[in-house]
């Protein structure tokens, strides 16, 4: 065989093929971490060496890229593959003559936008591997829970630059704080995000809370399909377990749709928290003005709670802005509802309108489709809305002449809806937390334990568990045999897991508030709990010790967080393995005396 027969025959070539893509994998990452490097302009004696690695990774990457373009002309079947790989080929090149010296691009905006460019083309290899998960032997469970510590550490490392701070110096703790804070999207922070942190800083923020709310599996795979177009079945079934989609075909569709769902949600949300702000309100102009709404939106939207004002929105020009206020508890409801609450919303809403369209335009009878909204939709609904009524007249009532005194009638009930609502792991807060009566915290305290719904931006214990072990509690009490709501019953092994997860967050948080109140015996118990419980879930409200804690105590709350926003469950699920009982034989049944 010779040199040419060689290299044009798909045996010889499929392991080179292996070998290059393995090899643009590996420098895409690198590359990826090169370009932050540049970004951060690092004046130091290492910026020499910073500047040759950041081109010399892209030109390594671009000659990589281009032989895999080549192998791939021979595995690939579609053309529009082929012309994919050839454009994406020619744009990178284009970008390697733009980052050189010969003064194509000579601007600073030109070469932040090109740098950003060649940071999506290294994200989009990156999680086109994310695809490629079959070939990892590894509890799905435990891929969850890498994910989003991988992204913690990142986040840490991109906070730490000197580019992200106005002072240059964050330390390591305090970075890895912020960015478990971020990617947990809990919003607790030791340092004032609006004036500590630049711009890039708040925009490597906005990323992580991006990453952490919607769920990094998520976003990699979505990039992934979009560019790769197809996918493995057993790809299929892993990420199943990552969306809770119930129909195996329709796993990467709803990825798609929870993606473009999020991004339509903040860009309208950015829209009309704009339209609620003046000059006054924010300084600085129009584009100062749209980046706080933009800010805020995905803040809310996600559950966040990060804030660009040291007061929050008790700030003094936003204090009295009750419709800014309300946008943000309605971006906050539909970030805590769950994806797929929402989607099974909407769907029902276009049945319903399709079949009266066609009734008034056709003449055709109307057909009512019933069990549109499903059991689950049904116990959340009904759940948030007891939540939110509940919680609104608690606080109006026990708040009246603390926090809520300097309100007219009307904002006291704007402001007691936005209490009901935010505890419920999103962290904003439009009062002084420190006027909250006793009272009022422990109903906080009750509402960030809860948290939001399954498959949300949220945190906490859910609100599926609680309306599920209130249900079994009732049931029992009434001496029925069965837990049955809406016409349906609900499945023993859903209300086993309510009780586990409601234990295992119990036995977190005492042991959160156990180690905290050791490492700062000088704070009290009640400011100690209240921090535990916003940590754990990932909500971001807090008494003011935030700052005050101690490495140690950082720490604990950091893990408090994390495992706050994976799910006590999950960690369990991820940390013992998930095996099928194979025993033959069951013991003798016998009771235990419980009372």
């Amino acid at each position: 065989m010779n040199l040419r027969s060689f290299f044009t025959t798909k045996s010889s070539l499929r392991p080179f093929q292996r070998i290059v893509d393995n090899l643009v994998f590996a420098f895409a990452i690198a590359g990826f971490l090169a370009v932050f490097l540049d970004i951060a302009d690092i004046h130091s004696e290492w910026y020499a060496f910073f500047d040759t690695l950041y081109h010399v990774t892209l030109a390594i990457f671009l000659l990589l890229f281009g032989f895999r373009a080549y192998l791939n002309r021979f595995f690939f079947k579609k053309k529009r593959e082929q012309w994919l790989a050839v454009l994406e080929l020619v744009f990178i090149a284009i970008l390697l003559l733009a980052q050189s010296d010969i003064g194509l691009f000579d601007s600073l905006s030109s070469r932040e936008f090109l740098q950003l460019a060649i940071s999506v083309i290294f994200m989009v290899e990156i999680s086109q591997r994310s695809l490629q998960l079959e070939q990892i032997k590894v509890n799905p469970a435990l891929l969850f829970i890498f994910s989003f510590l991988i992204i913690i550490i990142i986040g840490a490392f991109a906070l730490m630059l000197p580019i992200s701070t106005t002072t240059g110096n964050l330390g390591f703790i305090d970075a890895i704080f912020t960015s478990t804070s971020a990617v947990c999207v809990t919003g607790l922070a030791v340092v004032d995000t609006g004036t500590y942190f630049t711009r890039f800083g708040q925009n490597v923020l906005l990323a992580l809370i991006s990453l952490g709310g919607v769920g990094v599996m998520t976003f990699t795979s979505f990039f992934g399909v979009f560019f790769r177009g197809e996918t493995s079945f057993r790809n299929q079934i892993i990420y199943k377990d990552f969306t809770g989609e119930e129909r195996l075909k329709n796993v990467f569709s709803t990825i798609i749709k929870i993606v473009t769902f999020a991004v339509g949600v903040e860009i309208v949300g950015t829209a009309v928290l704009f339209s609620c702000i003046g000059p006054d309100d924010v300084p600085g102009g129009t584009g100062e003005r749209l980046y706080f709404s933009f800010f805020h939106a995905v803040s809310a939207f996600n559950n966040a709670g990060f804030q660009l004002r040291a007061d929050g929105l008790y700030d003094v020009s936003l204090r009295e802005n009750h419709f800014f206020h309300t946008i943000v508890a309605f971006l906050i409801i539909f970030g805590g509802l769950g994806f797929y609450i929402s989607f099974n919303i909407v769907d029902y809403f276009r049945q319903r309108f399709r079949a009266r369209a066609r009734q008034l335009i056709l003449g055709e009878p109307y057909q009512h489709v019933p069990w549109v909204i499903n059991f689950n939709t049904r116990i959340v609904l009904r759940t948030t809305a007891i939540l939110l009524v509940v919680g609104t007249i608690l606080f109006f009532i026990t708040e009246y002449n603390a926090s809520l005194k300097e309100h007219g009638d009307l904002g006291k009930w704007l402001t007691a809806f936005f209490l009901s609502v935010t505890p419920r792991t999103a962290g904003f807060n439009n009062i002084d937390m420190a006027a909250l009566t006793r009272e009022g915290i422990m109903a906080t305290l009750l509402l960030m334990w809860i948290g939001g719904s399954p498959g949300s931006t949220a945190g906490g214990i859910k609100t599926s568990t609680i309306a599920v072990a209130t249900l079994g509690i009732f049931n029992i009490a009434r001496g029925r045999r069965h837990v049955e709501f809406a016409r349906r019953e609900v499945a023993n092994e859903s209300l086993l897991r309510a009780f586990i997860v409601i234990s295992l967050s119990l036995i977190a948080l005492g042991f959160s508030t156990l180690a905290v109140g050791y490492f700062n015996p000088e704070l009290s118990f009640e400011i100690v709990v209240f921090e535990c419980f916003s940590a754990f879930g990932t909500v971001g409200l807090s008494l003011g010790i935030t700052a005050k804690l101690t490495t140690a105590s950082k720490i604990v709350v950091s893990l408090t967080m994390f495992v706050g926003r994976v799910g006590a469950y999950t960690l369990l699920l991820g940390l013992l393995k998930k095996a099928m009982d194979s025993r033959h034989y069951r013991y003798p049944v016998e009771n235990v005396i419980i009372t």
